[in-house]
């Protein structure tokens, strides 16, 4: 696969969600604002953020149209479960690898009536928790979509962009080690959504240069940036026309012309 280009707009979904949390500044968050940026993902939950400060009030927003509050399923396939020696081990530890994920944030199904009911759920999450730094939405941001530092807004709807993406991530990765003291499940996905990130975007070794967490530059560097370069060589971001044949696309990942 290679990247698509950058929408020029929210998607339906991000639309709709921003209608229904609206006077809110909604932040869309995971592959919802990837998708935006032009990574081919699947949007399997649709993950926002809000201010900390109105957390509970999108919570009761979403509540009183119908949106009901579930446990997201983290259970293990029955056939992988059988090849287990401990299954209830196993079932533990999946739930504590996702523990700070679900225990900082709620999701909702959709009302049985909408159309994206039991294909989409919808996962609300307070800004402390993404780590999305709140952009200046000063001026009249409700008639013109602008531009400003980290963020396209429409209205508000505040997509973030990919310094502000790729910050939040890391900075998510390295709170949830602090947790588990160890890399958990939660944690690898956030570190594959910024591989995903450096593959298919123009995501380079300097995309945190003005970040002021250290730990954050650091880990990005060693993971993926600087420090990964020096060592493993440059990521390869060529695509195969069909796994196994050898054979390449003309375009790498990010659909650049390879040299020939």
């Amino acid at each position: 696969m290679i990247r698509h280009p950058r929408s020029a707009q929210p998607d339906p979904i991000t639309v709709e969600i921003g209608q229904v949390l609206a006077p809110l500044a909604v932040f869309p968050w995971g592959p919802l604002a990837m998708h935006y940026l032009g990574v081919p993902i699947v949007i399997g939950v649709a993950m926002i953020a809000v201010r900390d400060e109105d957390y509970q009030t999108a919570c009761q927003k979403l509540k009183h149209l119908g949106f009901y509050e579930i446990i997201p399923d983290r259970t293990i396939l029955p056939e992988i479960l059988a090849a287990i020696p401990d299954p209830d081990q196993a079932i533990e530890e999946v739930a504590k690898e996702y523990q700070r994920l679900d225990n900082s944030t709620i999701t909702f199904e959709y009302p049985p009536n909408h159309d994206l009911s039991g294909s989409l759920q919808l996962t609300l999450a307070p800004n402390s928790f993404t780590n999305l730094q709140v952009p200046d939405m000063t001026g009249n941001v409700q008639q013109d979509p602008v531009s400003t530092t980290g963020y396209d807004i429409y209205g508000n709807i505040c997509h973030p962009l990919e310094e502000a993406l790729v910050e939040s991530y890391v900075r998510s990765v390295i709170d949830d080690e602090n947790d588990q003291n160890e890399f958990s499940g939660w944690g690898d996905r956030l570190s594959t959504w910024v591989a995903m990130m450096c593959g298919y975007l123009e995501v380079n070794n300097d995309i945190l240069d003005r970040c002021s967490d250290e730990r954050a530059v650091e880990w990005f560097s060693v993971t993926y940036g600087r420090i990964h370069e020096e060592r493993f060589g440059p990521l390869d971001r060529r695509v195969s026309k069909r796994l196994g044949s050898g054979r390449e696309m003309p375009v790498d990942m990010r659909g650049n012309l390879l040299p020939t």
